[in-house]
């Protein structure tokens, strides 16, 4: 998950040490979150916290993420637009959005892990390669179909939903894998997080998952209950599975675990929400 604009690491340390105490101040965190994880160009000045800092901000970003796509969705769908093509415009929407940030995160984390035998060692340095080998492609080009297939069944205002909730659940999650492992690197994107605390992180996850069971709630409360829990099973064990083969995270393998997210999410609301 590597970023063109990285900020440089702020000079003190996670972990809850200097947060947000203002909704002022909340808001500038929002904003700086907002500008890395997006091509938004916000005027932030100087990055105050680290990502440990203010991870409750990161269903936020998520949802309006979600939001910008669900509406390409929307338009297209309700000016009687086919799915597909609603779908792919959805989708692109939210790549050109990121910069594909995560994208390419999923894409060196396959490159990394895909072949068999390799040291932990030899699996980073092919993650650092800027070249996308077969596996990163593959997983770039199923990833896409999977996230359009899906999409492609809704109506325009049930896509919306189901995109809202994908994103703010699928970035929340991302605060697990600070908590439970350590950065591989210590210069590189997955280190300048920071280290959080415990409620910081279940309270991430905890916005991200009553934000995506209220929005799917008119959906159904067994597809409302069964796409937040299979999501953060997802992310748990796709953190756990890559911790065991590189021995922690990298910012690729956070980019990684939250396009799984994502795609789960997705998938489970195509399986159980009518048209």
């Amino acid at each position: 998950m590597t970023s063109p604009n990285e900020p440089s690491p702020p000079p003190f340390g996670g972990g809850g040490a200097n947060r947000p105490t203002s909704f002022d101040e909340w808001l500038q965190a929002f904003k700086e979150q907002m500008t890395f994880f997006t091509g938004l160009k916000l005027d932030v000045g100087l990055p105050r916290w680290q990502l440990a800092d203010v991870l409750p901000v990161l269903p936020l970003v998520g949802a309006a993420i979600g939001l910008a796509s669900g509406l390409v969705f929307a338009i297209v769908r309700g000016i009687a637009g086919p799915g597909w093509l609603a779908a792919v415009l959805a989708v692109g929407a939210a790549v050109i959005l990121t910069r594909a940030l995560h994208e390419d995160g999923l894409a060196d984390t396959a490159d990394g892990l895909g072949p068999h035998g390799l040291e932990p060692a030899r699996r980073l340095e092919i993650m650092r390669d800027s070249r996308n080998g077969t596996f990163g492609v593959l997983a770039l080009a199923l990833g896409v179909l999977v996230k359009v297939a899906c999409l492609a069944q809704f109506g325009g205002a049930t896509g919306l939903v189901v995109l809202i909730s994908a994103h703010a659940l699928s970035r929340a999650v991302l605060a697990y894998p600070l908590l439970a492992f350590s950065p591989v690197h210590g210069d590189g994107q997955g280190a300048r997080a920071g280290k959080p605390t415990d409620n910081d992180v279940w309270l991430a996850i905890g916005v991200g998952a009553g934000l995506a069971f209220l929005l799917m709630l008119g959906k159904g409360l067994f597809v409302a209950l069964l796409a937040p829990l299979a999501v953060m099973a997802a992310a748990w064990y796709a953190t756990h599975w890559i911790a065991r083969r590189l021995g922690g995270y990298t910012g690729d393998t956070l980019g990684a675990v939250q396009q799984t997210a994502e795609i789960v999410f997705l998938v489970v609301a195509a399986l159980f929400i009518g048209r």
